[in-house]
């Protein structure tokens, strides 16, 4: 990951029960370089994937056979065991839940230039109203030119500030 610069500074604020986390760099932002740093975000969990590549994600055969599953456009994997095993190539979008969600997500927000999940206006309200109806665990995203983490997990957010803000310290 590219070195934030002063106008890259991670932005934090608290809503509804969770804290959010988002930061912006002149590159193309990766959920592969998070969860690098921070497994533990999907480990163990099910993940609904509203955004992939800008669009909707097909599971292969195999992934469907091993348990992962279609609600309308989203797709919902099984119990994730390595990080790896989710495909990130930018533009995605992922809600977080510690088991199958009763209520899935269904719209996408990251393919939205310059969204941002600390905005008060626009298209957040549909965002946040999303967040408040399937009550995931996190949500994470990557699109252009923000990057964010919303979670209700309130130790993972002095982790993610770990990866956003590396210790310069030499």
């Amino acid at each position: 990951m590219a070195p934030l610069d002063n106008n890259d500074a991670p932005r934090m604020t608290e809503r509804f029960g969770y804290s959010v986390i988002q930061w912006s760099a002149a590159w193309d932002p990766s959920l592969a370089d998070l969860l690098h740093f921070a497994p533990e975000l999907v480990l163990e969990k099910r993940v609904a994937i509203v955004a992939c590549d800008s669009g909707p994600y097909r599971p292969s055969t195999d992934q469907l056979l091993a348990g992962w599953t279609l609600a309308g456009a989203v797709a919902i994997s099984s119990e994730i065991a390595q990080a790896e095993d989710l495909p990130t190539p930018g533009f995605d979008e992922w809600y977080v839940f510690d088991t199958v969600p009763e209520s899935a997500p269904t719209r996408c927000h990251v393919n939205q230039y310059d969204f941002s999940a600390l905005d008060e206006v626009g298209a957040i309200q549909g965002f946040w109203d999303q967040i408040i109806c399937t009550r995931p665990l996190h949500v994470l995203g990557a699109g252009t030119p923000n990057m964010f983490v919303v979670t209700r997990d309130t130790h993972l957010v002095s982790r993610i500030k770990e990866f956003v803000l590396p210790s310069s310290a030499d």
